[in-house]
């Protein structure tokens, strides 16, 4: 009788030690990226203490994120870091600007969500953004400034030209592939090469 109250016991204590680890993982869906190495080592700093949420004070241009982590409140410059994990979601900070990681293959996809007029309101619009690297500038995904982005690879550039008709088809998704159309025909240019296929 007693070994299976102890049994008992210890099997509580397990569980409530699962649950808790269980709480820790689900909170780690939102963080501070310090630096471009910390993102790519998938390194949160600052995460937030349980039930509370970053702060990201993007309305007027608001350029500090705070949180509270480690019983501490903390703000943090969005120029002085390089980005945040809110919701699961990895953002890039670059010019006080948040922009969504959206694919990393190559090089990187942005999505950017802005509120402009529509009639007696808002709506939310959707713009799409690339980097060459992890710590490159973000620009406007359009077929001139991707053409001049990759200068060292041709085929890749002519067939930018030639395959995409306007800016908005540059993020044609192939859903059978799973995966962006642009990143389809970088690959094939660099499978030509014979370099490997790595995510940064």
């Amino acid at each position: 009788m007693k070994n299976s109250i102890k049994m008992i016991i210890i099997m509580m204590l397990i569980g409530i030690r699962a649950n808790r680890l269980m709480a820790q993982n689900e909170n780690v869906k939102s963080g501070i990226y310090l630096t471009a190495q910390d993102y790519k080592a998938d390194k949160l700093s600052y995460v937030p203490e349980e039930g509370t949420k970053l702060k990201l004070n993007d309305f007027l241009g608001g350029n500090h994120i705070s949180l509270t982590s480690a019983g501490k409140k903390i703000r943090l410059s969005k120029s002085e870091i390089f980005g945040y994990r809110d919701g699961g979601k990895d953002y890039r900070l670059y010019q006080d600007e948040a922009y969504e990681v959206i694919d990393t293959a190559g090089f990187i996809l942005y999505c950017h969500v802005q509120l402009v007029p529509q009639g007696k309101g808002y709506a939310r619009a959707e713009n799409y953004f690339y980097s060459t690297g992890i710590a490159a500038p973000v620009l406007n995904l359009t077929i001139a400034n991707v053409y001049r982005s990759f200068p060292e690879q041709n085929d890749f550039r002519y067939s930018i030209r030639n395959y995409f008709h306007g800016d908005a088809d540059l993020m044609a998704y192939d859903s059978i592939n799973r995966e962006y159309q642009i990143k389809y025909l970088y690959f094939e240019h660099q499978h030509a090469k014979g370099t490997q296929h790595a995510s940064l």
